[in-house]
């Protein structure tokens, strides 16, 4: 089949036909690609409802509120994520939402009044965000001299092999006057955790004039190591056997190759112990590291207070939720 055109005006027109079916063929497809796309995320977030309840305990120096929160989807599922507690601008903590999608947190850190908190579930890849109805939480406090330590922000997130910085403050009440000393309880395995400083100043010149004293926190996590090379002792016993052998088959008497037989066993039986490892560690370096695990785990801020005869610590201690994700390729 050919197409006959009069001219080169027929031509271009024609094309031009061909062109603009194309272009309008092609943007149908892509509008019903983009459409796909959008239904596929509309599909895969669902809504949340978090809801926070209050209890308190006035038994101690301070009272001691216990924030529970439990979040909700439209969407059947296994929850997960953190929610974090604030009241105002103040962060009182995190925690990390369970299979029920509970999350709980003791804290005494609130002053004397009446104060407003919430909950903020931060949500993940499948569940919105969302935050709770403010409820009011009245706090007390005795005369008793001691601390509060609070940590900000309280929800941190690295890779693995990053890190993740946070501020710790060591608030003294009721003429506390002395230093806190700092630690992190509950890390993963190939994390650290330093202070700057470790001993956190804090304080009172009179039982109503304290200063709070800060740390900056950074915790650090691991990348896994280059996997070493396997059968290097391997290789230091295969090439001394092969050209021992190779030298073997040009001699003639029988007692020459026997001696040089039992030396060459020996030879490879030191190769396949201390001799080989020895090697190993000077050329390769120390066993693989697997590094830090990818999770979201719950870091304790512990602190005390000594004098030597005493021991002082707060009533409760903050809690940081860390999540370690894999590195973007």
């Amino acid at each position: 089949m050919s197409l006959k055109f009069k001219d080169d005006k027929d031509v271009r027109l024609s094309v031009g036909r061909v062109w603009n079916i194309q272009g309008m063929r092609a943007v149908v497809w892509c509008a019903l690609f983009l459409g796909m796309v959008a239904g596929a995320a509309a599909e895969k977030t669902a809504a949340t409802q978090t809801t926070l309840t209050v209890a308190t305990n006035d038994a101690g120096p301070r009272t001691r509120a216990t924030l529970t929160a439990h979040v909700r989807a439209e969407t059947t599922g296994s929850l997960a994520g953190v929610v974090n507690f604030r009241s105002g601008e103040t962060d009182l903590g995190s925690a990390v939402v369970d299979a029920e999608g509970n999350a709980s947190l003791q804290t005494d850190v609130l002053t004397t009044g009446i104060h407003q908190v919430v909950a903020v579930y931060h949500g993940q890849a499948a569940y919105l965000a969302s935050t709770s109805k403010a409820e009011q939480l009245e706090a007390h406090a005795s005369t008793v001299a001691g601390y509060t330590v609070t940590a900000a922000p309280s929800s941190l997130s690295t890779v693995v092999g990053g890190f993740a910085d946070t501020v710790v403050t060591v608030t003294p009440n009721n003429g506390f006057n002395a230093y806190v000393s700092l630690s992190c309880d509950g890390l993963p395995v190939n994390t650290t955790c330093t202070f700057t400083p470790l001993n956190v100043p804090a304080i009172c010149t009179s039982t109503t004039a304290c200063t709070p004293g800060t740390s900056a926190v950074q915790i650090q996590t691991l990348a896994p190591s280059p996997s070493i090379a396997k059968g290097n002792g391997a290789s230091m016993l295969v090439f001394p056997l092969l050209l021992g052998l190779a030298g073997l088959g040009a001699r003639k008497r029988r007692v020459w190759r026997n001696l040089a037989l039992s030396l060459l066993a020996f030879a490879g039986a030191m190769g396949m112990t201390a001799c080989s490892q020895r090697y190993n560690y000077l050329h390769h370096g120390p066993p693989e590291n697997p590094g830090t695990p990818e999770g979201t785990f719950t870091v304790t801020v512990a602190s005390q207070s000594s004098t030597g005869a005493q021991i002082t610590t707060p009533p409760t201690n903050p809690q940081i939720t860390l999540t370690v994700t894999a590195p973007s390729s």
